[in-house]
């Protein structure tokens, strides 16, 4: 049983311009579930912020459904409580902490704005860490970011002897682009939290993988321990924002099948010819990223960009998987 949370723990740790606002990125809406009431264990009241995850209503149920077979008893906790007195900014911030689940070592408490499923069958029966966990929703992004931040204050816990010990919280985003149909990390990074009083602002840079994948989804975790937590480290977390990179560092990818995109520059109406790519989609946005346009393609289209100002633009074109066919630049010039 032990192992099964370890492992999880793993992977979720190491598989995980213009500013632009995630969903209830101030922790102000929340929402009230239950977990348990399983093999005779308790009936928890769990908590977490609209738009957001966390395992503790996993841990919960898993424990009372699994635990007895490696003779666990029904001490199972939530994890996630909103916090109305240590707050950056509103009413509330997220508070997470690392709990001793019943006969397992310290538990992190985990919150992240993609849901986090496991099969714990399936690893009961010998499968693998990675094919058991999958991740469901994230941030839609319409490319590349530069960074995610948060607001963060976080205490260490302490040791089975009572010593406040060393102890890190973490903050980890994992960019996703869909190759093939398959959600493919592109870009990640993970910052460390070390304890501190006050209220600091946290940066992960995302640091990529290639030049050639676009990015259409941003997943961000944030954990109240390392691998080896101590009872009741706390994570408080507020105002969580990304900010997106800058549209002109994003290399050109040449076209993969018979495209054409002309007149450039155009003064009013661009014209768009994709060939064996039946579903394709085009998107153009402006310098700061802004989304300008967005159309589903044909095969041959006529697409109106006279409302635009004078200026350059940068476009991508996308097959039905998501995968980008072409992206480059175009000049409006009226």
């Amino acid at each position: 049983m032990k192992k099964i949370y370890v492992l999880l723990f793993t992977v979720v740790m190491c598989s995980n311009a213009f500013a632009q606002t995630i969903a209830n990125a101030g922790m102000e809406s929340w929402r009230t579930n239950t977990s348990g009431g399983i093999s005779g264990g308790p009936l928890d009241t769990i908590h977490a912020p609209i738009s957001w995850y966390g395992l503790d209503s996993l841990i919960i149920a898993d424990g009372e459904t699994y635990g007895h077979l490696a003779g666990a008893g029904n001490d199972w906790n939530p994890q996630i409580f909103p916090d109305s007195i240590v707050k950056h900014s509103g009413t509330y911030s997220a508070k997470i902490m690392t709990v001793t689940q019943d006969i397992l070592c310290n538990i992190a408490g985990v919150l992240s704005n993609s849901a986090i499923a496991v099969d714990v069958a399936e690893l009961i029966s010998g499968g693998s860490v990675t094919s058991a966990t999958s991740y469901s929703g994230g941030t839609p992004i319409s490319h590349r970011i530069a960074s995610v931040s948060a607001w963060v204050q976080y205490k260490a816990g302490v040791d089975t002897s009572g010593t406040t010990g060393p102890d890190t919280a973490s903050l980890t985003v994992l960019v996703y682009s869909t190759i093939a149909g398959v959600d493919s990390v592109v870009g990640r990074d993970t910052v460390y939290i070390l304890p501190t009083s006050t209220w600091t602002q946290v940066t992960a840079n995302i640091k990529y993988t290639d030049s050639v994948n676009s990015a259409d989804t941003v997943r961000i975790l944030f954990a109240s321990s390392g691998a080896a937590g101590m009872d009741s480290s706390t994570l408080n977390v507020d105002d969580v924002s990304m900010v997106y990179a800058s549209y002109t560092a994003v290399n050109n990818v040449s076209a993969q099948s018979d495209v054409k995109v002309y007149p450039n520059p155009t003064s009013g109406i661009l014209n768009i010819e994709v060939t064996g790519n039946a579903g394709a989609n085009f998107q153009l946005y402006a310098v700061n990223g802004q989304l300008v346009a967005n159309r589903a393609l044909t095969g041959k289209d006529a697409i109106d960009v006279s409302y635009l100002p004078d200026g350059l633009y940068f476009y991508t074109i996308c097959d039905a998987n998501g995968s980008v066919i072409q992206r480059s630049k175009v000049s409006v010039l009226q």
